[in-house]
C-alpha cells in the first residue's frame, strides 16, 4: 500500500515516538498484515531484555541485525519477535502523515528471511499465525 510516498510492505523498517506505554522513540519492523491492523509489529532493541533471557522460547527469537546494514541504528540491535503486536492500519498511516512515524529502510532480503524462517518453526505461533502472516 502506498502512502505519503511510503509503500507499506512485509520488512519495512519505522522509528516512532508515538506509543502510549512507551517513554521513548522505537523502531519496528512490519512481518505481516491483516485487513485492518499491520501484524507482527516488532520492536528492534539494542539489548536483550532481562525478562526475556530467562525464557529460552523468548531469547530464541530475538534475532541479531547488524548495524552495518542499517545505517539508522547506533548499535548492532535485536528483532524481539517473541510476540505478534498490532498497530491499525490508519493508526500508522495517520502518524506517518503527521511525522510522528517516519520510514528507516527495509530488512535485508537475507535477514527477512531468517526472521520469517525463526517464526514459520516457532511453537510460540499457532498455524493460523503462521500461514496467514509469515507465509
Amino acid at each position: 500500500m502506498d502512502f505519503s510516498g511510503v509503500l507499506i510492505r512485509r520488512g519495512n523498517i519505522f522509528h516512532s515516538c508515538d506509543f502510549k506505554d512507551i517513554d521513548h522513540c522505537k523502531y519496528f519492523v512490519i512481518i505481516g498484515e491483516d485487513l485492518n491492523n499491520y501484524v507482527g509489529f516488532f520492536f528492534i532493541n539494542s539489548n536483550i531484555n532481562i525478562s526475556i533471557q530467562k525464557e529460552i522460547k523468548f531469547f530464541n527469537m530475538q534475532m541479531p541485525i547488524k548495524r552495518h546494514f542499517y545505517e539508522f541504528l547506533n548499535y548492532d540491535s535485536f528483532i524481539d519477535a517473541h510476540a505478534i503486536s498490532t498497530i491499525p492500519k490508519d493508526k500508522l498511516k495517520n502518524q506517518i502523515s503527521k511525522g510522528l512515524t517516519k520510514f528507516k529502510g527495509s530488512l535485508t532480503q537475507e535477514d527477512e528471511k531468517l526472521l520469517l524462517e525463526s517464526l514459520r518453526c516457532s511453537d510460540l505461533y499457532s498455524e493460523y499465525e503462521k500461514t496467514s502472516f509469515f507465509k
